[in-house]
């Protein structure tokens, strides 16, 4: 009975992940950032925008990198991280919001010139997914095995433990 246990649960493993993929190659907006505890109240929010075919992107899921960002300021802002695990989230434009925020478990190794230098984590189909991520250029190999993080297409969330 444990095996065939076992073996069902891989099968929906297989599947979430299948599940995830398509998801995340169906065209959407922008990613939202997360607001990190703003220390000024915020704006009230815009008046809703009436959204037309012709005003949605089809064209495919690109990395989305913050304007007038200075990586090296926003790489300090995760030096709190350092040798620590952490999650990573990418922003991309034409990604669905559920895909796109897909929370990476990271070890933040350093913070370093403009980049956030992590190791990823164990994850299923962890090597397809870092081909995806370093062709979108979110992320570039390190030469000791990790990998430099833009920290203007992503961010860095604390892990939380439950």
């Amino acid at each position: 009975m444990a095996g065939r246990s076992s073996t069902a649960r891989w099968i929906l493993v297989v599947l979430v992940v299948i599940g995830v993929i398509v998801v995340a190659m169906l065209p959407r907006g922008a990613t939202e950032d997360v607001e990190r505890a703003p220390e000024t109240p915020t704006a009230a929010p815009a008046a809703p925008v009436e959204v037309t075919d012709q005003d949605v992107d089809t064209g495919k899921a690109t990395k989305r990198v913050l304007d007038n960002c200075d990586p090296e300021a926003e790489a300090l802002k995760y030096e709190g991280h350092v040798d620590e695990k952490a999650l990573a989230v990418l922003r991309w434009n034409n990604m669905g919001e559920r895909a796109a925020k897909l929370k990476i478990p990271v070890y933040v190794k350093s913070v370093d010139d403009g980049k956030v230098n992590v190791s990823v984590l164990e994850i299923p189909m962890r090597e397809q997914y870092l081909t995806i991520w370093q062709n979108s250029e979110h992320m570039a190999p390190a030469s000791d095995g990790t990998f430099l993080l833009d920290p203007c297409a992503a961010w860095i969330e604390a892990w939380e433990t439950p």
